[in-house]
């Protein structure tokens, strides 16, 4: 198998080691080029069917949670940048950013693969939800795509983002953000050596995440499919660690030694925020 980012062949077992769902184990491998980590095996059709029944709903919220404030004002800042058009949102999730750019006079449109998530967000007026793609129409291509938290749980991207960029017009702008968590960060370094001094346990939970990129593997993954890079952040965000602690809190030894290191790993990540961190803001030309 070769790394999904960057297309090289050459692997070597991570520190991430291996997840188990349902009986099956998934191991991450960390690409000798780029430094990424992907599963071997990729989670099948009917792994991915279950992985995001009921339950993965929870999961959403705490994804969209990551991007924050910021990676949404970013999103609205670029829209500001352009003359009101199509934006579409690929896995819009609750329509929260679609919302806030219909406000702004941008004709909306989420792509929301959970047809119930799209039936309970899709509801408003103001904005369109649709669970396939093929059903936009030519005029409905957008000025503007966003990929938020997307693009870490495709399972065939050399399949998947063909069908994906085919929804933006040639010359139009592509957004994404996302996590990197390969990426060098004090806070990772950490979590590597408490994993190491705990030794190898399989973790059971599902593989949402069957990438996990550092910053030189995304921004390889965008230019090998055509994209003109126009701007690349990284910064830094609290996940997984709590945000604040609250009272209760200080009375878990566990989520306040997390969060005191997330604290300074921010800190230091500070110093160099063209290489460290834990999350890109990416916007790239699409020139078809």
């Amino acid at each position: 198998m070769i790394c999904p980012l960057c297309t090289y062949t050459e692997w070597s077992p991570s520190w991430a080691g291996s997840i188990s769902y349902r009986g099956k184990e998934y191991e991450y491998r960390r690409c000798l080029s780029c430094g990424s980590l992907y599963s071997y095996p990729m989670p099948d059709a009917e792994t991915l069917a279950l992985m995001y029944g009921t339950d993965y709903e929870r999961f959403l919220s705490a994804e969209e949670s990551m991007s924050g404030v910021m990676g949404a004002g970013e999103v609205i800042r670029w829209l500001g940048l352009n003359r009101p058009g199509t934006f579409i949102d690929y896995g819009c999730g609750a329509g929260h950013l679609l919302r806030e750019a219909a406000k702004r006079g941008w004709r909306s449109v989420g792509v929301e693969l959970d047809q119930r998530i799209a039936e309970k967000y899709g509801n408003g007026a103001e904005v369109l939800i649709v669970t396939d793609p093929a059903k936009l129409s030519g005029e409905r291509k957008a000025d503007v795509l966003h990929l938020g938290d997307v693009i870490e749980h495709l399972t065939d991207p050399d399949a998947q983002i063909p069908h994906i960029l085919s929804l933006l017009k040639k010359g139009g702008i592509l957004l994404a953000q996302g996590p990197l968590e390969a990426n060098p960060n004090l806070f990772l370094t950490v979590m590597r050596w408490a994993r190491l001094l705990r030794g190898r346990r399989i973790l059971e939970m599902p593989p949402y995440h069957v990438i996990q990129a550092t910053a030189g593997g995304q921004r390889a993954f965008f230019t090998r499919f055509g994209l003109v890079e126009l701007a690349f952040t990284i910064h830094e965000v609290s996940w997984p660690a709590p945000g604040r602690l609250a009272m209760g809190d200080l009375l878990n030894p566990r989520a306040v030694a997390l969060f005191s290191v997330r604290c300074v790993s921010q800190f230091v990540s500070g110093f160099r925020p063209s290489v460290l961190g834990n999350r890109y803001f990416y916007a790239g030309r699409w020139n078809g």
